[in-house]
């Protein structure tokens, strides 16, 4: 038996977690490569966050089923 690396998957809201992080981590960081880099980490995640919106199916909304029942 193999071992295999645990996938984790973050939701939208995870992402737009980790670029704050970073974005706040990038404000910082003196001018420079490393400020840099972590300013385009964190538009990336942003980019990646909203991308799994437009892409994640959305589950109905169970409130919404139970205002027409009575």
């Amino acid at each position: 038996m193999r071992n295999r690396n645990k996938v984790v998957f973050l939701t939208a809201d995870h992402l737009d977690e980790q670029a704050d992080a970073r974005a706040s981590e990038a404000n910082r960081l003196p001018e420079g490569e490393a400020r840099q880099n972590a300013l385009r980490s964190a538009a990336q995640l942003r980019v990646y966050a909203s991308m799994k919106r437009v892409l994640t199916p959305q589950l109905p909304n169970r409130n919404n089923r139970r205002g027409s029942e009575g």
